[in-house]
């Protein structure tokens, strides 16, 4: 996956992703991205830094535990978001920078809740510090459930 929004947000480098995820990264970033940039910092995101999607890799890299949603091509790690006007909005950072930089990125991640049944950002622990981990992982004995962190 290269782009969002009608191909008018890139994704760099491309996304390899499995095909559930991608009208979910597609919606996410069209009904929740797009109108958070507007609302908070006045500009329209136009490419999505991604840090990882596909890699056949354990969970947090540590040998022996299970294989991560990014070995099933159902993960994606976004960095940071680049705006019309020049900035760069980074997760590590802008968590805790400008008011306008923490309401969206606050906003992104609360609204990816809506969407992907995984979300874990900066508050969740120290491997997450400087990314938003997206998944459409099962959870619970119905497969139903949500993690948002």
């Amino acid at each position: 996956m290269s782009g969002a929004a009608q191909g008018n947000v890139q994704l760099k480098p491309a996304a390899l992703l499995r095909c559930p995820m991608v009208p979910a990264v597609d919606y996410w970033v069209r009904e929740v991205v797009l109108p958070a940039a507007r609302r908070h910092l006045g500009s329209d995101v136009i490419e999505i830094k991604v840090a990882s999607s596909y890699s056949c890799r354990p969970i947090n890299h540590v040998d022996g535990a299970r294989l991560s949603e990014h070995g099933h091509a159902n993960a994606l790690d976004v960095s940071s978001f680049v705006l019309r006007d020049g900035q760069v909005v980074r997760v590590e950072g802008g968590w805790h920078g400008s008011y306008a930089h923490r309401a969206f990125l606050r906003s992104v991640h609360s609204g990816a809740c809506r969407v992907f049944t995984t979300v874990l950002g900066p508050n969740y622990d120290y491997q997450h510090r400087n990314h938003f981990h997206l998944d459409l992982a099962r959870h619970g004995r119905d497969g139903n459930g949500r993690v948002c962190k």
